[in-house]
């Protein structure tokens, strides 16, 4: 939608939250200066707010085309899509920083990933993942400060505050930190990241253009991300990190210990005749048998684990 329509609605769209709702309960993202069309709006409001009035506002906006997806409520506003995220009232002011600016969260969030923080719609948190389970992933909470976030990857903060004229001003911003790496955009140029920025990303498509245009190469040097906790811990000392931190290797150290003794290689070894779909079921029941089931594991030997799953049967459904 061009700019001029788009502007006309999103001024309804925030005189009529300004009436319904209780001051502080919406955000509305805000865009680079010399935006010309968009896509959509989006309005990140409180959800206890919303729930008390939201359909209030859809009834004063004259919203009939809606469409609820979890947290999410699309609906069209005089053509124009126009998108309600419900989220805590303590949430709504991180969403909204992490929604301005098009695609600048997720550029801020390539910036944390080099040590080994998420930087998303909750907030800062540190990725911890387990040595022998990739798959395991738990994120620790950090931060929901955005000054102080700009503060760790020294980028200017009262620059964001002041808002972006245009794309390349708010690129020129990014890579100002020294942490700036080239190699996410332009090492890989048939990857995953150049075909879904070409398919759905254009402001991602349009920073890599940039990067060449300028012929910016930086690539500075970093250290395994695990090595940067404990300056993430001394940045941030109200999140505790290194208490998280102990908890999770505990609780790492719990679930290897539980695996040694019952996992389905040794089942498959106590009861060599069952396989596939019915293993699976074998254990699932196994597992539900016996009321807590991990803290059973960790006090019974070994043999005797064996020999009540040798004995057990499946109860039949």
């Amino acid at each position: 939608m061009p700019r001029a329509a788009y502007l006309e609605r999103e001024r309804a769209v925030r005189a009529c939250l300004e009436q319904r709702l209780p001051a502080g309960a919406f955000r509305i993202p805000r865009w680079y200066g010399d935006k010309v069309d968009f896509g959509d709006l989006d309005v990140i409001v409180a959800r206890e707010a919303w729930a008390e009035g939201g359909e209030a506002v859809m009834g004063q906006l004259g919203i009939v085309e809606r469409k609820s997806m979890g947290r999410l409520q699309s609906t069209v506003y005089d053509g124009l899509q126009t998108d309600f995220f419900a989220v805590g009232a303590d949430e709504v002011e991180c969403m909204y920083t992490f929604m301005c600016f098009n695609d600048l969260g997720n550029l801020i969030g390539r910036l944390c990933r080099r040590f080994g923080l998420q930087w998303g719609e909750d907030g800062l948190a540190y990725v911890y993942r387990r040595e022998r389970h990739e798959s395991y992933k738990a994120l620790l909470p950090v931060t929901r400060d955005f000054a102080r976030v700009c503060g760790l990857l020294q980028l200017d903060h009262a620059a964001w505050g002041a808002g972006f004229a245009n794309l390349e001003e708010m690129f020129a911003w990014v890579i100002a930190s020294p942490y700036f790496s080239v190699a996410p955009y332009l090492d890989d140029v048939k990857g995953g990241l150049a075909q879904r920025a070409k398919k759905q990303r254009p402001t991602i498509e349009r920073f890599m253009a940039f990067l060449r245009e300028r012929g910016v190469t930086a690539r500075p040097v970093f250290e395994d991300r695990n090595a940067y906790a404990p300056m993430v811990a001394f940045a941030f000392p109200e999140a505790r990190l290194d208490r998280q931190l102990a908890r999770e290797r505990a609780k790492e150290e719990r679930a290897r210990t539980v695996a040694a003794k019952f996992s389905g290689t040794l089942v498959m070894q106590w009861r060599p005749g069952v396989t596939g779909k019915a293993l699976g079921e074998l254990i699932v029941a196994f597992k539900r048998s016996i009321p807590d089931f991990e803290d059973w594991v960790l006090a019974t030997p070994s043999d005797e684990i064996a020999r009540r799953v040798v004995e057990f049967s499946v109860p039949p459904p």
